[in-house]
């Protein structure tokens, strides 16, 4: 609602960023795209739904001017040709080719028009329910859908790339873009370069990449973390190139918000 007075109105937005070992919260301005807060929750001996709830009840992220919160969903997912899919079926595909302990599951889809496919995610609904009751119009997204829209428009050195981003520690996503299509995207689990190293090798090779017309692209900020992977997969494949969020979002505030993870600015920056 309108502030009165002296004060100005800035619509925010919250995003709620789930993860594995936890969650994180992202409060931005809507105008500018600037960053205001950014907190991270690891998961404790509390439950999940009633800790999320525990945070979402304070003060700033009750703040009047959140005009819209975003939700984005780390998970096992599936993708499904924008063609065959049928809204109706989302739930039955999801549980066919994806084994989750979990009983009770809300099945969501993100679609990526540009690339033609859906990608379908799957969340507890208990907490689903805990966001909807705090913000009832939050919308949800797989992960790193938007990544994977962003990245079809960059112009990579070669058509054909294999792009590796790690937006936590223990994780690697990879995508495979040949041209403008969709090739294939996956995450893994990942304890060290050596495991990234490895993953990244037998995509090469599992995918028929060939060396001397495709290339590897390794997302992230500029940090030595990352120029060590870079160099670390250039002693097998020649064409190995770091892409920062600069890069992929020239002249935009928010690319240098380094707390603000690439899959996140891809959702923000729309």
């Amino acid at each position: 609602m309108p502030a009165t007075g002296s004060k100005t109105y800035r619509p925010l937005s919250l995003s709620i960023r789930l993860r594995a070992d936890g969650f994180s919260f992202f409060v931005c301005d809507l105008q500018t795209a600037g960053l205001i807060r950014g907190e991270h929750f690891e998961r404790d001996e509390v439950q999940f739904h009633e800790r999320l709830a525990k945070e979402l009840a304070r003060p700033e992220y009750l703040n009047p001017q959140i005009a819209q919160a975003y939700v984005l969903v780390d998970g096992p997912t599936t993708y499904v040709p924008l063609d065959h899919f049928r809204r109706d079926e989302a739930n039955d595909i999801y549980r066919f080719t994806i084994r989750r302990t979990e009983t009770d599951l809300s099945v969501g889809y993100t679609i990526l028009p540009t690339l033609e496919v859906v990608e379908l995610y799957a969340l507890p609904r208990e907490v689903e329910d805990i966001i909807l009751q705090f913000h009832p119009t939050a919308r949800f997204f797989a992960r790193t859908a938007e990544l994977l829209e962003r990245l079809v428009h960059y112009q990579a050195p070669r058509p054909n790339a294999l792009h590796l981003y790690q937006p936590d520690s223990g994780t690697l996503f990879a995508a495979a873009i040949r041209g403008d299509a969709f090739c294939m995207a996956n995450t893994y689990e990942v304890s060290s370069q050596a495991d990234t190293l490895y993953f990244a090798l037998n995509l090469w090779n599992t995918l028929g990449m060939n060396a001397a017309t495709d290339s590897i692209v390794v997302i992230g900020h500029p940090t030595q973390k990352l120029k060590d992977l870079q160099n670390a997969i250039a002693e097998y494949l020649p064409d190995v190139s770091i892409l920062t969020p600069e890069q992929l979002f020239p002249a935009v505030a928010l690319t240098r918000e380094k707390q603000v993870p690439l899959d996140l600015m891809s959702l923000l920056i729309r």
